[in-house]
């Protein structure tokens, strides 16, 4: 059965546009089912308001460079970046704190990403793949970031600058 989402902007900065996906027949759009599901959860609180202002300093100050998007989960990331790839001084003040809270995503250039939905992974050595919470989120990231990847291939969407030209009918279809 296939299933179609057509492409929103979730959200534009001075640096960085960031777009989202919404399925037929749903309310929400990916990123939006994020941010209902996880801006109540006092557990996770400040990963949360952390990973927003991540998103807010790189799509207003910093753009989308590559090192933010270290957390490769195949064809897709995850925000937030792996700790490693940050100085010293980004950890402070970009992602102050150790994180399992996981937002999938897709980086077309240093003016675009694709926010899509996440989760709170299973700390420790378990991959995306094994925790039962974000492996669903982890593998529709990955079919839709290759989706978008093979439209771009074929011009179905086109990056230009810090937009996206697409057909107002155009449907990826999953």
């Amino acid at each position: 059965m296939n299933i179609f989402a057509t492409i929103e902007t979730a959200i534009e900065y001075k640096k960085v546009t960031y777009y989202t996906v919404r399925f037929e027949n749903n309310d929400n759009s990916e990123f939006e089912k994020f941010i209902l599901k996880h801006q109540t959860d006092a557990t996770i609180h400040n990963e949360f308001q952390d990973l927003l202002s991540l998103i807010e300093a790189l799509g207003e100050e910093i753009g989308a460079k590559p090192r933010y998007f270290s957390r490769k989960e195949k064809r897709a990331e995850a925000l937030p970046p792996q700790q490693s790839a940050l100085s010293r001084n980004e950890r402070k003040l970009i992602v102050k704190q150790q994180h399992n809270l996981r937002l999938y995503c897709m980086r077309i250039s240093d003016e675009i990403v694709f926010l899509f939905n996440g989760g709170v992974k299973t700390p420790g050595s378990i991959t995306a793949q094994e925790c039962r919470v974000v492996r669903k989120f982890f593998d529709m990231a990955n079919k839709l970031a290759g989706v978008i990847e093979q439209s771009i291939i074929n011009n179905e969407i086109i990056p230009d600058g810090m937009n996206l030209e697409v057909d107002d009918d155009f449907e990826l279809m999953i």
